[in-house]
C-alpha cells in the first residue's frame, strides 16, 4: 500500500531548540522539511506559522492555510485530513477540494 504524501505538519512549539530565533526556526525546519519532501538544494523551503495552543503549522507553500478562507464556498472547513503521529505531531494530506482550489 502506497502511503499518502504529507502536505502539512503541525508540531508542538516545545520542539524548538536553540539559543537564537534563527536556531529555533532551523531546529523545526530540520525536522519538518524531510517529512514534507522539501529539497533545499533545489530551492525548496518550508514555512512555519504559529497557531493557538502552542502549535506550529508548517507547509512548503507560504499561502497555505489550515482551513478554507473567509468568502470561499467551503469557508471554515479543513483543507487537510489530519493523522496524529506517535511523536506528538499531526500530519496532513490536502483534501481534494483544496487541491483544485489553488
Amino acid at each position: 500500500m502506497e502511503s499518502m504524501p504529507i502536505d502539512a505538519l503541525i508540531v508542538p512549539e516545545s520542539w524548538k531548540t536553540g539559543g537564537t530565533q534563527l536556531d529555533r526556526i532551523d531546529s523545526i525546519l530540520r525536522v519538518a522539511e524531510p517529512i514534507l519532501g522539501v529539497d533545499r538544494a533545489r530551492g525548496g523551503r518550508a514555512y512555519i506559522r504559529r497557531q493557538p495552543g502552542g502549535r506550529l503549522f508548517i507547509t512548503n507553500d507560504p499561502r497555505d492555510t489550515i482551513s478554507f478562507p473567509i468568502g470561499h464556498p467551503l469557508e471554515g472547513r479543513a483543507r487537510y485530513a489530519w493523522v496524529s503521529a506517535p511523536d506528538g505531531s499531526e500530519r496532513g494530506t490536502m483534501v481534494e477540494e483544496a487541491r483544485h482550489a489553488r
